[in-house]
């Protein structure tokens, strides 16, 4: 087995080391989520997403279901549905994948990669983080107008993270297969491809 070969599974094997963990962590990381949300109401800090991100994710939200036949309203601390109300707090924005994203980062960028594509693969990180959390949200509105609040919060607490966790499967799939490229690098008169290990 190449180096190569070891590097490329490394973000597969933080996936599945964390995924075990995070699931056996469920109800302990909510118990700890909702501390850490009464505690940083005491600070000025969590006003920055309370009054920036959360509306613009509530827009955002209600534009999309603005598209189908549900009546929508997006308030400042999250969207009606219906009649119901569908709060966003700072932790529902995607902390977890946040931690998961750059624990991958830091393992599957260890490859002598060139900095245009390690910098494509990072963006593409974010920005489909950012669409998984998105459609995250989406779903769980979708499960409060068919099936209420009960089976929306389930989702959201518990099988919201396997979405997650399959997005990353993607991610990495995609980066090694068309994205990260080997330096190239001089090797006495010749051009030597480096390999990604």
């Amino acid at each position: 087995m190449n180096r190569s070969d070891g590097i490329q599974k490394s973000p597969f094997r933080t996936i599945f080391i964390v995924l075990p963990m995070l699931l056996m962590l469920l109800p302990f990381v909510n118990t700890v989520n909702e501390f850490m949300t009464r505690l940083l109401l005491h600070f000025e800090a969590y006003r920055v997403l309370e009054d920036w991100v959360v509306p613009y994710e509530a827009k955002m939200l209600a534009g999309i279901f603005q598209l189908f036949p549900v009546n929508v309203e997006a308030q400042k601390e999250g969207i009606f549905l219906n009649g119901g109300f569908l709060k966003i707090e700072w932790n529902c924005l995607g902390w977890q994948s946040v931690v998961l994203l750059v624990a991958t980062l830091l393992t599957g960028m260890q490859g002598k990669f060139t900095t245009a594509s390690r910098i494509e693969a990072v963006v593409v990180g974010i920005l489909g983080t950012y669409l998984i959390n998105f459609a995250r949200l989406t779903i769980v509105g979708a499960l409060v107008i068919t099936f209420g609040q009960t089976v929306a919060v389930i989702f959201h607490d518990y099988f919201s993270l396997l979405l997650l966790v399959l997005w990353f499967f993607v991610f990495w799939w995609f980066s090694y297969s068309f994205v990260l490229e080997g330096r190239v690098e001089q090797e006495g008169s010749g051009m030597v491809k480096v390999d990604e290990g």
